[in-house]
């Protein structure tokens, strides 16, 4: 029935079963697409970079008087390339954060490895693959050339799994050599930053943050002897408890509101011939009274009150959260090893005050733990539930499952075989990839709601959930609930369906290895698009002459945003697990994934250099987490090759079939 073709084709691998048999054609149609599309945002980029320094330089504007500016870039068109080329990593560090150096470490080191296995298995396996397989079928034209055909599924000889097995060994020692000079890299980095006179002369680097503080310690002098005595006798320079200060904050940003509708109003006033224009006037109460003497009245009004209530900051009532200062970082990081794992109060080094969040600082364990555990029970839940999207996308990406719903199109899509392929190969990765930029807004709401007391921690708890996600909707609840539905659409026993459960489902993963090239490939165009920042392209030029900006409002505007760096992490992160993945498999994504870093790589210099600023630099606390789940994904490689030989192997008998 139909209702049966629509349930099969949303929760079961009908389409990719489909999809593998197609031509490589498809893979090569949606390159050139995505080519096409990147080279006119690279042209964008090229021509529009010289005229509008205020998006494609809007770092190098903020720091006009900072030793951090980067190099100016006159306006030839290709002037930004020796500049870049020319950047090496010490120069990186001496311009921009610790977090951004690594990060395009973290993008070098997958574009070389990629290289290398791309180089491996593009001249050895895929060779050796498609040799060694039942070639009756083959013929010389590329419309007919099947993407099964190189990948290890088509192999009919026993022995050259052999070849696999190696190539697997080798791939794991040469991530695992890459990952050691890594480390000790970062290691020396580290090092030179805690020697740095930067670092030590920076408040932050001397201080501890002390929370979850008890009602009798809730004093500067109590605290004081508190610490002490539990630090072995280093004696702190000053310590000061964290107070509420009610609704100090609340007059401060209402004063800032003031003082904007006071510019807006000059600005408007002023432009011109302002001294034959009627002085402006709002309606306070009824009335109509003068703007400008209004707003001034009121900003005095609230700078009294203001300074009213710092002088009297001693009532404000103490918080659970203190600061404890030292002479040197030496002297802080020797008290925190002794404060570490001191009960109940919980000490670290300080992070910036901008990036406490201070309602989570002040958090009680028991709502803490309570809230931890209902973060996560929530992120499990939507990485079962994320499915539903995806099986749909995918659905609506076939053209056998449209067909199904509109039997009609059926002649269109016979009559239109290269669009038919277009669609085929593009459509579905295009609208996952937009799917999937809304998740990390979700988990960092989630992440705040964790409990969380930094800013900088939650985009690390974002980027953790992200990595979960991807690997739980897309390799293990999406082809799980396929398999289950297949089960019950076949009305297989629950006996049979349990004994041919593991290897339904590594064939059910297998026969995605095409949707996921093809997602890999996307990437590509997702760089170079972010080079044209084709939407702050648009919205500061919308804003800058749709509106009568005052000069703060225009500051804002074009100030350097902030980086995003959890989620795109996350995202290399998915591109190097799905590569990895398929990567003795279906070794074709390789390619397509070095050239993703290449481009990535290149393209995000240049914005960290001159585009993005990194909100609290961190010094690579990220990076860590990010080598951590890279090291996971090569245990899933391996567990998913094994699996897959296993099935494979077993699938042998007197006479090897497809």
């Amino acid at each position: 029935s139909t209702l049966k073709d629509i349930i099969s084709g949303i929760f079961t691998d009908n389409a990719q079963t489909k999809q593998q048999y197609l031509s490589i054609i498809g893979l090569l149609y949606q390159a050139g697409i995505n080519l096409a599309i990147g080279a006119g945002a690279f042209l964008v980029f090229v021509f529009m970079r010289p005229r509008n320094q205020r998006v494609y330089a809007r770092r190098y504007k903020a720091l006009a008087n900072d030793e951090r500016r980067p190099p100016k870039i006159s306006k030839g068109l290709f002037a930004w390339v020796p500049i870049l080329w020319r950047a090496d990593e010490r120069f990186l560090l001496d311009t921009v954060d610790i977090d951004s150096v690594f990060f395009l470490r973290f993008l070098k080191l997958n574009m070389w490895l990629m290289a290398i296995f791309a180089f491996l298995g593009m001249c050895i396996i895929v060779p050796l693959t498609f040799s060694n397989g039942n070639n009756e079928n083959v013929t010389g034209n590329l419309s007919e050339f099947a993407l099964l055909w190189i990948t290890l599924y088509h192999v009919t000889n026993l022995k050259v799994f052999s070849v696999h097995i190696i190539a697997a060994y080798i791939f794991t020692a040469i991530f695992f050599y890459f990952i050691i000079r890594e480390y000790k890299h970062y290691i020396r980095v580290k090092q030179e930053q805690y020697s740095s006179s930067q670092y030590l002369r920076k408040l932050q680097s001397r201080t501890l943050m002390v929370t979850r503080v008890p009602a009798e310690m809730q004093s500067d002098t109590a605290l004081n002897h508190f610490v002490a005595s539990a630090s072995l006798g280093i004696q702190p320079n000053q310590v000061s408890i964290a107070r509420k200060i009610g609704e100090l904050q609340e007059m401060v940003d209402k004063h800032e509101q003031v003082v904007r509708k006071l510019e807006k109003v000059l600005a408007k006033f002023l432009a011109g011939d302002y001294q034959s224009k009627p002085r402006p006037k709002i309606k306070v109460s009824g009335a109509y009274v003068d703007a400008i003497e209004h707003y001034t009245l009121e900003i005095q009004s609230l700078e009294t009150t203001i300074n009213q209530a710092r002088k009297e900051t001693e009532t404000f009532t103490a918080t659970s959260v203190g600061f404890v200062s030292y002479n040197s970082p030496l002297m802080a990081h020797e008290a925190l090893r002794s404060l570490k794992h001191l009960r109940p109060a919980v000490a670290a080094m300080a992070p910036h005050p901008r990036d406490i969040i201070w309602s989570n600082a002040q958090m009680p364990k028991s709502k803490r733990i309570g809230r931890l555990w209902t973060a996560r029970l929530i992120s499990v839940v939507i990485c079962f539930i994320a499915f539903w999207p995806v099986a749909a996308l995918t659905f609506i990406g076939s053209a056998v499952n449209i067909q199904v719903l509109w039997p009609e199109t059926s002649t269109f899509f016979a009559e239109h075989s290269t669009l038919t392929t277009i669609w085929q190969n593009t459509f579905s990765p295009l609208i996952l990839t937009i799917y999937y930029i809304c998740i990390p807004h979700v988990f960092r709401a989630i992440s705040r709601y964790q409990g969380i007391s930094t800013h900088t921690g939650v985009e690390r708890s974002v980027l953790k959930k992200m990595y979960v996600f991807y690997i739980l909707s897309n390799l293990v609840v999406l082809t799980l609930v396929g398999v289950i539905v297949t089960s019950v659409l076949d009305k297989t026993s629950f006996k049979q369906a349990m004994s041919s459960f593991a290897h339904n489902y590594i064939q059910s993963l297998n026969q995605k290895a095409q949707f996921w090239t093809a997602y890999v490939s996307i990437k590509a165009m997702n760089a170079m698009l972010e080079f044209a920042q084709l939407i702050s392209l648009a919205m500061i030029f919308f804003k800058r002459y749709t509106r009568n900006l005052t000069p703060r409002e225009l500051r804002d505007v074009t100030k350097p945003p902030d980086f995003d760096y959890s989620p795109v992490y996350s995202l290399y992160l998915w591109v190097f697990t799905i590569s990895m993945f398929y990567s003795v498999y279906s070794p074709i994504v390789l390619p397509f994934a070095f050239l993703d870093y290449v481009l990535a790589y290149w393209v995000y210099k240049y914005a960290v250099m001159y585009v993005y600023q990194t909100r609290h630099d961190t010094a690579g606390a990220m990076w860590r987490n990010v080598i951590n789940r890279m090291i996971t994904s090569m245990v899933i490689f391996q567990v998913y090759l094994i699996c897959c030989l296993k099935v494979r192997m077993d699938m042998f008998d007197d006479h090897p079939k497809e």
